[in-house]
């Protein structure tokens, strides 16, 4: 069984205990202050296992499966052997990566916490995106964009709503999961950027 289904079956599972489970919820919550006053680091990366309701923990998980399978084989065919553990750096680098801007704002807020896997997701999402800017998505299932537009236009939604602050989604997390995606294929396989690039440039000569 793939790595990829593996994480996404992990973390329903745990999704799901924590659903009813408070202790559990409790203990595996990215809460800043606790982590600076208990050294409780372990909270930057268990807090993707947990999600804030069912509608948070499907669309996670849709768009992982949808994107992280892809990204598995890309590595696979590229790495070999060291498929899973790239893989798993991709999604865990991104997660942690995602998590800096709340703890830094937040390290002193008893109360902030935050929970999802949407970091690691954006990260996953937005590798694929500089490896394949020009394929096709499906905006809300049925409206085909270019993958390079739907993330510049995922980037733009996310900084406009961190700005406004009307909701309790993490919308910077995103943004900053999204850089860390990039940032990782890009150290992993650097020629990826030239690729992107060069893509860019054929679609727009043609």
């Amino acid at each position: 069984m793939s790595i990829n289904i593996l994480l996404i079956i992990s973390i329903a599972l745990i999704s799901f205990s924590a659903f009813s489970n408070s202790l559990l919820f409790s203990k595996f919550t990215f809460k800043p202050y606790i982590i600076r006053n208990n050294n409780e680091w372990y909270r930057f990366i268990s807090s993707a296992w947990l999600h804030a309701d069912y509608m948070h923990l499907f669309v996670n998980l849709f768009v992982l499966f949808s994107f992280g399978n892809y990204l598995e084989h890309y590595f696979n065919l590229h790495f070999d052997n060291l498929s899973t553990k790239l893989y798993l750096s991709m999604f865990l680098g991104s997660t942690i990566i995602a998590h800096l801007p709340g703890y830094i704002n937040h390290k002193s807020n008893y109360n902030y916490q935050a929970v999802g896997a949407s970091g690691g997701v954006s990260g996953v999402l937005f590798a694929y995106i500089l490896i394949n800017p020009l394929s096709m998505l499906e905006l809300y299932l049925f409206i085909p964009i270019p993958a390079i537009l739907f993330g510049v236009l995922y980037i733009w939604y996310s900084y406009y709503m961190s700005k406004k602050n009307i909701d309790n989604i993490g919308h910077e997390a995103h943004i900053f999961g999204a850089i860390g995606g990039i940032a990782i294929i890009t150290l992993i396989k650097p020629d990826v950027l030239i690729s992107f690039f060069n893509q860019l440039a054929k679609a727009f000569t043609l």
